[in-house]
């Protein structure tokens, strides 16, 4: 795994992020509704969508509960645009777990790799390959120029398995990764190779990195 430096000033973000799905939907917590995905949807028809907590569509997709990709399951950027790179922002007050074989992607074929950010308010888990399928990914790059930054927040424990990946790899610039979480155990590829590598951070109370 390429190195890992401590990045606290993500701490900041993290209660940021929390405060903000806190006082949102603070009056939704006891009823709180999970989403499951189980096949490819773009971002763009999420956000706003009956499954968004919020019902707005703002350039996040909402999840007041927990988040769960099966196999299969994908949340990709559809939206075409010369001006941007498309953008991926999920906000879960419970858990994400990312099961075999399912995806979180941002950029098209050829495209730059847009930004990826992800806030959750339980603990994060993606998934080793199983039966036959490959491990969890999330990727912000398609054999583009430029790698997308990914910014993941943890409130809880952030887990990937031997075999998953967290990649933004690129031709030119790779974008930069960071992981932040209450505690760390990452045993999956975390990459950002490019001519201009991208830098990979992560900052928690205990970590436990492993190649």
């Amino acid at each position: 795994m390429t190195r890992l430096r401590k990045h606290w000033r993500r701490w900041v973000l993290v209660g940021i992020a929390i405060d903000c799905v806190v006082l949102t939907f603070s009056h939704r917590l006891f009823a709180a509704s999970s989403v499951t995905i189980t096949k490819a949807v773009s971002i763009e028809s999420l956000d706003g969508s009956p499954m968004d907590a919020d019902h707005q569509a703002n350039g996040i997709f909402t999840v007041a509960g927990n988040l769960t990709l099966t196999p299969g399951g994908r949340i990709t950027c559809a939206k075409v645009s010369p001006a941007s790179a498309c953008s991926v922002r999920i906000a879960v007050g419970g858990n994400l777990e990312m099961l075999p074989d399912s995806a979180i992607s941002s950029g098209r074929s050829q495209e730059d790799g847009g930004p990826i950010e992800i806030a959750v308010g339980g603990n994060f888990r993606m998934h080793g390959p199983g039966d036959g399928a490959p491990g969890a990914r999330i990727a912000a790059c398609d054999s583009a120029a430029n790698g997308g930054a990914i910014d993941i927040y943890v409130v809880g424990k952030a887990v990937t398995e031997p075999g998953s990946s967290i990649a933004s790899d690129a031709r030119l610039d790779g974008g930069q990764i960071a992981i932040t979480a209450a505690a760390t155990d990452i045993r999956g590829a975390v990459s950002a190779t490019a001519s201009r590598p991208g830098a990979i951070a992560l900052a928690s109370a205990s970590d436990s990195p492993r190649s």
